[in-house]
């Protein structure tokens, strides 16, 4: 990012008043964004011609996105999430020159809707350098995702078949592959690692790229769902030999699969595991912490305007007396190039894979049995 920004790279920083506010008004700076854009006289050329829905699910999305960056100061979370969405709405029929149109109407409506002058100038700051960024941003949306199978030889094969499979629709064929390729819990944390997990990266690149539709990622998804669940005799013979843990995806977030993942993995290394599924409720999780007293809790987040929910689930857990203790870990894609990102929301640890997640979760139980009492 260095060579293509020519050293600009770091964002101009936004203090917490200023956050605040922008998210305190967004739904009023909104409105007069999309004001603005919709009086545009060529914003249906700008926006492929095609429903209007399209362009309002984009200018909704926005402020989540940006509170977020303002929250964090992160120039890598900016640059990563405005590339993707170049590139998702440009395979749509979106120009490019919408963006640049977007950000302007942005910045006229904090002019008028932040009415400190210093939190408005922070704000504009950061909208002026996506601006001026605006001929890289497009760069890196035409040069797609960097999708490896990173497996060689019979794995990458299996891979093949299982996204064949998948966009075909075909979930028998999914469920004999997977019985016909494992053998054992090795076999089981391959296939989950190197045959359906990159499988779904790649049904999620061909949707940002409007090459499936979401009806069909969803199939895709179901598909993985029975299959995993096929596989599950294998893994509930598992002895328990180590404490508690619960996994959840995070408040809103809709997308179970890598929790699910983890799960399994946590289960076969010997954990006694609850897990809670998608859109887990703050409220129902706190219960059960206080209720169970877990080792850990990890929360998956695949979406990032899911993070500040799991940011404020977060502070929950930290703030009630008897699950202040407990260790936190998360996941997921919303992660995924920013490193430090789960310290920003509180969390205790990251797990880049349900293996990484496993082998972590490991760590802090020996490093515990280890402690003097």
């Amino acid at each position: 990012m260095e060579e293509l920004f020519a050293g600009d790279c770091e964002l101009p920083r936004v203090s917490t008043e200023a956050a605040e506010a922008y998210a305190r008004e967004s739904d009023k700076l909104l409105e007069q964004v999309q004001g603005k854009l919709a009086a545009h006289p060529e914003i249906r050329g700008l926006t492929g011609r095609g429903p209007v829905e399209m362009m309002q699910k984009n200018l909704q999305d926005h402020p989540k996105i940006m509170s977020l960056v303002f929250k964090f100061n992160s120039c890598e979370f900016l640059v990563r999430t405005i590339a993707w969405e170049y590139s998702s709405c440009h395979s749509r029929g979106f120009s490019y020159d919408f963006f640049p149109l977007k950000f302007a109407a942005w910045e006229a409506a904090i002019q008028s809707g932040i009415q400190e002058p210093v939190w408005a100038a922070e704000l504009l700051a950061v909208y002026r350098w996506l601006a001026r960024h605006h001929e890289d941003l497009v760069s890196l949306s035409r040069a797609g995702a960097d999708f490896s199978a990173s497996a060689s030889g019979e794995t990458d094969e299996l891979l093949r078949i299982f996204l064949a499979q998948l966009l075909k629709g075909d979930c028998q064929g999914g469920i004999d592959l997977a019985e016909q390729s494992i053998r054992s819990a090795d076999d089981l944390r391959c296939f989950y690692l190197k045959v359906i997990w990159p499988a779904l990266v790649r049904i999620g690149y061909l949707w940002e790229q409007n090459q499936v539709s979401i009806a069909e990622e969803h199939v895709a998804t179901a598909i993985v769902g029975r299959v995993m669940a096929s596989l599950y005799p294998k893994i509930s013979l598992s002895e328990v030999t180590r404490g508690e843990v619960v996994v959840s995806s995070g408040p809103n977030e809709l997308h179970e699969v890598g929790a699910r993942m983890l799960a399994d993995f946590l289960e076969m290394d010997g954990w006694d595991v609850s897990y809670l599924g998608a859109n887990g409720s703050a409220l129902k999780l706190i219960n059960l912490l206080k209720e169970r007293q877990p080792f850990m809790v990890a929360l998956s987040v695949a979406t990032v305007f899911t993070l500040e929910k799991a940011r404020q689930m977060i502070s929950l857990i930290r703030e009630d007396p008897h699950t202040k203790d407990i260790k936190i870990m998360v996941g997921g894609i919303a992660f995924s190039g920013l490193p430090q990102l789960w310290q920003e929301i509180g969390a205790d640890g990251f797990g880049a894979d349900a293996e990484s997640a496993v082998s972590l979760c490991s760590q802090w139980w020996t490093a515990r049995s280890a402690a003097p009492c």
